[in-house]
């Protein structure tokens, strides 16, 4: 894919972004790639310079204003497979809140199963399937297999609206 790059918005040409998430620095007559910052689950930030003090950006967000023709600051950008490293433009679409919370979710660190929703009971020696929809968490019964309660999850995020690419792929 060829990278193209495009001025960041607010900054006199001090500043570019290119469509695979990268961005560079053009200042004091020089173009050097800048380090983007950010720990493994958090997004990629790059601190950007304008009148003598530096403030970090998201990098999703500045690439999504750049080359996403639905831009809107009023919504939020969304990282289509769920992986907030990724920020090249085909990973990126413009979403609200509500969409943004049924898409694609990576599951939490320690997770005792393989798939999103379901953990591991240990004391009634069960998977247990639950789904989080408006910040309530909803359970959605205690299962034998742990495919059973990965399908139950599916059903429900199907019937809350969930993109697809927030299903459990069985």
């Amino acid at each position: 894919m060829t990278e193209i790059w495009k001025d960041v918005e607010g900054f006199d040409g001090d500043y570019q972004v290119s469509n695979l998430g990268r961005v560079r620095s053009s200042k004091f007559n020089k173009t050097k790639i800048l380090k983007l910052q950010g720990g493994d689950n958090h997004y990629c930030k790059v601190g950007l310079y304008k009148g003598g003090r530096i403030k970090l950006h998201n990098t999703h967000r500045l690439l999504a204003k750049a080359f996403l023709p639905d831009w809107d600051e009023s919504l939020e950008v969304d990282h289509i497979n769920g992986k907030k490293k990724e920020t090249h433009v085909e990973n990126l679409r413009m979403v609200t809140h509500v969409e943004n919370n049924r898409s694609f979710k990576t599951k939490a660190k320690g997770c005792t199963s393989r798939f999103r929703g379901v953990s591991w009971y240990k004391r009634g020696r069960k998977w247990v399937a639950f789904i989080v929809v408006g910040g309530e968490c909803k359970y959605l019964g205690r299962f034998d297999e742990e495919e059973e309660a990965a399908r139950a999850y599916n059903k429900a995020a199907i019937n809350e609206g969930f993109n697809p690419e927030a299903l459990n792929g069985i």
